[in-house]
């Protein structure tokens, strides 16, 4: 811990954050979170890196990237409200699959319980308070399900098989898809822009939102 020239100790960082990250954090947050519909990441992104020159200007341009515009809240909730309505029905077609496949009664209240799937319903709240960085590798992890849901066809025309089964990969693949297409919607990674003379610190342009 240092000490500064007027005789006190430098504030110590916030875990692996420092303070002045920190304080960008917040300044980010609330300017994205705002009332108005009119702040882009852009220009959020412009104001922090001049009103916290020592936070690396990736770093805010990562902090930035991952909280999403109320501009991006309203033009993709649709969209949102869908891939929520997705990961809700497919945890109630676990539970259902569940009971039906076990005969379970409807007075089991503790067995109802221990059949909700836990990790559906952390994900769910995620999802459902826009955190960037899920989104991404929800959606890789759900996609992939596309490998087992072209066998389960092929088995399912064949053979004969079980259609939860195929219903449950066939939601995963749908929730995989909703997600990417969020990530790169609501939460695509800014451009690079270095200075060619290698003195002045990088500026990151984000997408156009479309805000018109």
């Amino acid at each position: 811990m240092g000490f500064g020239m007027d005789g006190f100790s430098d504030p110590p960082p916030v875990g692996h954050v420092t303070w002045p990250e920190a304080m960008a954090i917040v300044v980010i947050t609330t300017m994205i979170a705002g009332r108005t519909l009119g702040t882009s990441k852009q220009q959020v992104f412009d104001l922090v890196v001049v009103e916290f020159p020592e936070v690396k200007p990736g770093k805010v341009a990562e902090h930035v990237r991952y909280r999403p515009t109320l501009w991006s809240r309203e033009r993709y909730r649709t969209a949102h409200r869908g891939l929520l309505a997705l990961i809700v029905c497919s945890a109630l077609w676990r539970v259902i699959d569940a009971v039906m496949e076990h005969g379970m009664k409807l007075d089991q209240a503790t067995a109802y319980v221990a059949l909700v799937p836990i990790a559906s319903i952390l994900l769910g709240y995620v999802i459902l308070q826009w955190h960037g960085q899920v989104f991404e590798w929800v959606g890789w992890g759900n996609v992939l399900s596309a490998f087992g849901l072209f066998k389960g066809f092929r088995t399912l025309v064949e053979e004969g098989s079980d259609h939860g089964v195929l219903a449950l990969k066939v939601m995963a693949v749908a929730i995989g898809a909703l997600s990417l297409y969020l990530a790169r919607k609501v939460f695509a990674k800014p451009m690079e822009q270095k200075d060619p003379m290698g003195q002045a610190p990088s500026r990151y342009v984000f997408p156009d939102e479309g805000m018109g």
